[in-house]
């Protein structure tokens, strides 16, 4: 089910449910989130949503139960992201090994496929959703001029480290319109895949595992229709 305004929601809801008394019941903007690790080799098929907070942490998700949520959830934007302890760019020697800038503009991100199910039916199928589906914060991106260049004490001479990100302005988020909604306690799938065969992290000195490992992630912003607490 999809609708192109708030009301059109509220009025599918009330015809589910019944006549809704408004001083009982309570919108809001709301987000979920959910991040996996990234393994080295790559991996096939991606799973978001699926593990709840108590067999995780905060820090990785915020959903209560694993594929399905509490109250009816109006999805208005999806944005994907990543996250990763230390970057290292400091330790850039001129190979790609060093630093995430090759990950990000000839790996992992360039690439796959989003799968978003309701039920039993898909809603969307986006390639290289990284980059359609950017994580679009809104925050403003500095690049600065730094040191141009670094005699190492070994004599080796190291330049500017190469940068990329992914799109972070907010109006390069990617917004569903129609919305579709998550109804109260139906199970929903979001996941990442490769099908075209696993893409191995290029970044090997960068991202280590156990000590340093690459976290990617799904946000789903909306409006979520609840009780008044």
């Amino acid at each position: 089910m999809t609708f192109t305004s708030d009301n059109d929601a509220l009025m599918y809801l009330q015809s589910q449910y019944g006549s809704v008394d408004p001083s009982k019941v309570q919108s809001r903007r709301r987000q979920y989130y959910s991040y996996v690790q990234y393994p080295l080799l790559g991996q096939s098929v991606f799973n978001f949503f699926s593990t709840p907070v108590g067999q995780s942490n905060r820090q990785l998700t915020n959903i209560q139960q694993g594929g399905n949520l509490d109250n009816p959830f109006l999805v208005k934007s999806i944005r994907l992201s990543y996250f990763i302890q230390n970057p290292n760019q400091g330790a850039y020697v001129g190979t790609d090994v060093t630093t995430l800038y090759a990950d990000l503009v000839n790996g992992l991100f360039q690439v796959g496929f989003l799968k978003f199910i309701i039920g039993s039916k898909e809603w969307l199928y986006i390639p290289s959703p990284f980059l359609y589906m950017p994580p679009a914060y809104g925050y403003p991106e500095y690049i600065d001029g730094g040191i141009h260049s670094i005699v190492q004490a070994t004599g080796i001479t190291v330049g500017n480290s190469p940068y990329a990100t992914l799109k972070n302005q907010k109006q390069n988020a990617y917004l569903l319109q129609p919305a579709p909604l998550i109804n109260e306690n139906q199970n929903f799938r979001m996941t990442i895949e490769y099908p075209s065969g696993l893409v191995p992290v290029i970044a090997t000195t960068v991202v280590t595992v156990p000590a340093n490992p690459l976290f990617i992630g799904v946000h789903m912003d909306g409006i979520e229709v609840r009780p008044v607490q």
